[in-house]
């Protein structure tokens, strides 16, 4: 028992939130934009493909005949890929949000908090 008291003497005690005051250093609010800065979209396509594609070529010493269904396969994720990238691009250039959508771009943010600011 005495010990305790000895060693909780030397530790520090936690302080109290009510001797310490909350001082605003900038407003409480949202700001009206948002900033791009850190939307990016990083997205390997077909890199598996490819790489089945490569180890294809070199076990069959390097003859499109023998690989034709990973050939096949990388131009068909291919096609998909651009198709995707086309319409990511399309809905990034969109400012009105669609409804019930997950993922808004920072545009469609900005829209949002200019449409409703905070009070």
């Amino acid at each position: 028992m005495r010990l305790t008291s000895i060693l909780s003497r030397n530790a520090r005690q936690p302080q109290n939130e009510k001797k310490v005051p909350f001082k605003e250093i900038l407003p409480l609010k949202l700001r009206s934009s948002v900033s791009g800065k850190n939307q990016r979209t990083e997205e390997k396509g077909c890199l598996l493909e490819m790489s089945l594609l490569l180890t294809c070529l070199k076990e069959n010493e390097f003859e499109d005949n023998r690989c034709i269904p990973e050939l096949t396969a990388l131009n068909q994720c291919y096609q998909v890929y651009t198709s995707n990238i086309e319409r990511m691009h399309s809905l990034k250039n969109q400012i009105i949000p669609v409804p019930n959508s997950k993922n808004l771009t920072y545009k469609q943010i900005t829209h949002l908090l200019r449409k409703y600011p905070t009070v």
